[in-house]
This record gives C-alpha cells, sequence and structure tokens, in this order.
C-alpha cells in the first residue's frame, strides 16, 4: 500500500535487484520499464519510490567501481613510490613522467623549424604607441 513504510532489508533487496537487472543482465534494464516492473511485481509504492530505487542502484554501482579501482590502483602507487625512491635516475625520471602524465601535468615537447620572418604587433601602431619588432 503506498504510505507505508517497508522494512530496510526489503528496500535493499529491491535496490539489490534492480543493480542486477540493470548491471548484471543482458538486457540492461531500462527506467521505464523498472518502473513497469515495480508496478507488475510490487505495486506498493509510487513512481517516484521506484525510480529512487532506481537512482540508488546507480550509486551502488558508481560505489563498486570506485572500490574496485581503489583495489588496483594502491598497488599501482607503491610501485610508483618505489621507482621514485630508486638510485637510477632515468628509473626516476619515468616514474616522474608518469605522474605527471596521470595527473594532467605532463608536457608535450614540440619541436618546430621557422622559416621567414615572424611579424609580432602590440597596440596600436597607428598611433604611434605600438611596436613592430
Amino acid at each position: 500500500m503506498p504510505g507505508t513504510k517497508l522494512p530496510q532489508s526489503e528496500v535493499d533487496n529491491r535496490v539489490q535487484k534492480c543493480y542486477n537487472l540493470r548491471f548484471n543482465s543482458n538486457d540492461g534494464m531500462t527506467h521505464k520499464k523498472w518502473v513497469e516492473y515495480c508496478k507488475e511485481e510490487y505495486d506498493d509504492k509510487s513512481e517516484i519510490q521506484y525510480s529512487n530505487y532506481y537512482a540508488k542502484a546507480s550509486e551502488l554501482y558508481k560505489e563498486s567501481w570506485k572500490e574496485k579501482l581503489s583495489k588496483q590502483l594502491d598497488p599501482a602507487v607503491n610501485t610508483l613510490i618505489e621507482l621514485l625512491a630508486s638510485d637510477d635516475e632515468k628509473i626516476r625520471q619515468r616514474a616522474i613522467d608518469q605522474v605527471m602524465k596521470y595527473t594532467g601535468h605532463d608536457i608535450q615537447q614540440i619541436e618546430a623549424r621557422v622559416e621567414g620572418t615572424i611579424e609580432l604587433n602590440w597596440g596600436d601602431t597607428d598611433s604611434g604607441y605600438g611596436k613592430t619588432l
């Protein structure tokens, strides 16, 4: 019945069911299909509440990915720390390059050959205040 509060365990079961249907099945449950499924299966809450279960399943998915990535990043960071402490300058430099790359601070060196002249103008040259090099 709408308005009747469900036990937390039942809410958790529904969120887990949505999670499984969305992310562990080949069909990939859409929001619309989920609400229709809930109406047929439970028919005891509003569409808004069924949508909340859907959103909570998304949060659960994001949290599981963060946990997986964290488990993989810890060993990688430890390896980088070891490489940064290396006695070999080349190894240290490669580790620094990797850190800079993954933090978005890498510098790409570009070599260009310029032929001819380059004219730069600052200010208003007609008024006599500008300068041409």
